[in-house]
């Protein structure tokens, strides 16, 4: 698939699954905002950032199970997790992809971010820390009452 299918797959997808005319943007900038509320990381900004995509993966995964009426805050956080999983393994495999890898490089950060994404991408949700866990359930948490506010 090239990259304009993948961009009208993705705007179809949009359209047709995601309620209450949240795309996946705003979406990824409701779970920027409730980790940064959260744990004070700082905003990632739209872009190709690994940031960014890994919200955007979470937020696609997140909205998918929500919008099949699933509430159950550790079911959509295992999904959360998967969809970061994606992000993570793209960024394992080749991280100068993503736009902010050269200031991991720069500040000596990149081997650090490297083996920390590639231990959590290889752990299923049930098995992670509790700390883990927990910044899943607040993008859960967030995504759900954006999607279902009545939930």
């Amino acid at each position: 698939m090239n990259k304009k299918d993948e961009i009208l797959l993705a705007e179809a997808y949009q359209r047709v699954y995601l309620k209450e005319n949240l795309d996946l943007n705003q979406l990824a900038t409701i779970s920027d905002e409730a980790l940064d509320n959260a744990y004070h990381y700082g905003r990632s900004n739209p872009g190709n950032t690994f940031g960014w995509q890994a919200n955007l993966k979470s937020a696609e995964f997140a909205a998918n199970i929500i919008n099949s009426g699933e509430t159950d805050i550790e079911k959509i956080s295992d999904a959360i997790h998967k969809g970061w999983n994606e992000t993570a393994k793209r960024f394992v495999q080749d991280p100068d992809q993503f736009d902010d890898t050269s200031k991991l490089k720069e500040s000596g950060k990149l081997q650090a971010k490297l083996e920390q994404r590639n231990k959590l991408m290889n752990v299923q949700y049930a098995q992670l820390p509790e700390d883990e866990k927990e910044k899943d359930r607040v993008v859960a948490r967030a995504l759900l009452q954006a999607i279902n506010p009545n939930k």
